[in-house]
Order: C-alpha cells, then sequence, then structure tokens
C-alpha cells in the first residue's frame, strides 16, 4: 500500500483549481512531483508543493456497489482514525497507516461508502491541523 500507478487521480491544487488526469508513473510519500496525463493526451508534471491533495478516484462500479449497500466493499487498511483540516477549512476523514515527516505527505483512506475516493495523498504543507482519533 502507499503507492499507485496508472490511477485516475484529481489533483487538488493550492489554488483551487481542479485537474482530472491519470497517473504516468508509480507516485509514493517520498516524491516531489506526480507524472500525469490529461484525458486528451497532455502529459504534465506538477511539483507536490503545487498541491493541496491527490485524489484517488474509486471505479465507478465499486462506488455504485458500495452506495448501494451502504458499506464499503473493500476494507480500508488498518490505522489510526484521523481528521484533517486543510489550510482552507475542507475537513475529511479516513484512516492513516503511517506517517513519516521526510515524506511529503501522507495517504488517507476514506472510510465513508459515499466517497468517491479510494484513497487520498494529503500534502504535508496543506493541512492545518490533524488529529488521530483513536
Amino acid at each position: 500500500m502507499g503507492e499507485s500507478t496508472g490511477n485516475e487521480v484529481v489533483l487538488r491544487f493550492r489554488d483551487g483549481n481542479l485537474t482530472r488526469c491519470s497517473l504516468t508513473r508509480e507516485f509514493t510519500p517520498l516524491d516531489f512531483a506526480v507524472e500525469a496525463e490529461t484525458p486528451d493526451g497532455e502529459s504534465m508534471r506538477v511539483n507536490i508543493s503545487e498541491l493541496k491533495a491527490l485524489f484517488f478516484l474509486k471505479d465507478p462500479r465499486r462506488r455504485e456497489a458500495e452506495l448501494q449497500l451502504g458499506a464499503a466493499v473493500v476494507e480500508p487498511p488498518g490505522g489510526a482514525p484521523a481528521r484533517v483540516e486543510f489550510f482552507d477549512g475542507e475537513v475529511i476523514h479516513g484512516v492513516v497507516q503511517e506517517y513519516r515527516m521526510e515524506n511529503s505527505g501522507f495517504f488517507l483512506y476514506p472510510t465513508s461508502p459515499e466517497s468517491n475516493n479510494e484513497m487520498v495523498f494529503v500534502v504535508a504543507r496543506a493541512i492545518n491541523t490533524l488529529s488521530l482519533e483513536g
């Protein structure tokens, strides 16, 4: 866990803009940039410092199944329940497996079946507060 490639993601920039794209290179918390491709085939390389978070999207069929069941089809990994508040006031909840200070951020696994996200890479510099709830 904690690595991803070929996934459809939404890049949330610090200025509020969004870009939906697919990763073209494996991404880990040690990376300082994201390499991706837009739906029209444009390659892009974005520095982590420009981002608030990367939202890794669920497969639409999985999300639909979870909405119908009212529960997650796949259990999130074990870890500490957490609440993240970003610098802009947005709050997200999920499970954090690990967070190391030398990393540019960490993966948060949403626990709500309504979430469109399989996991979220939270950029450390975009956090106002991180509260572990477990």
